[in-house]
């Protein structure tokens, strides 16, 4: 097991800039926004999470790892891509850690994103 719990995918989330943190109107489970666009989401009982990443590379994250991984769509939405599935038992901490980082700068504006990264380097 790796470990990672809501409270670490929360700590390194709200690390990055201009993140908040809400509720899932529905499921009540945490989500993260940057500039209100969701990019981290708990799954419903919290042993998985939904990283609002690009669907290539959610595509390419789920056939490297099937077992804990899964490129997930919505059922009824504008825009069906919604983003990676992850176990979170069954990955390191670092490639959560990573995928945080990721979806956050998937989702953040465009020049806070390259301000961020730019400075993080």
């Amino acid at each position: 097991m790796s470990g990672v719990t809501t409270a670490k995918i929360r700590a390194w989330a709200m690390a990055l800039p201009e993140v908040i943190e809400k509720q899932h109107h529905l499921f009540k489970v945490p989500v993260w926004q940057v500039r209100g666009r969701t990019f981290v989401g708990m799954g419903r009982d919290e042993s998985s999470a939904v990283f609002c990443i690009p669907e290539d590379s959610a595509a390419a994250a789920a056939a490297a790892d099937p077992a804990h991984a899964a490129a997930v769509r919505r059922k009824d939405a504008r825009r069906s891509f919604l983003g990676l599935e992850a176990q979170l038992a069954g990955l390191p901490a670092q490639r959560v850690e990573a995928l945080v980082r990721e979806a956050w700068a998937a989702q953040a504006p465009k020049r806070l994103a390259a301000r961020y990264l730019g400075s993080a380097g």
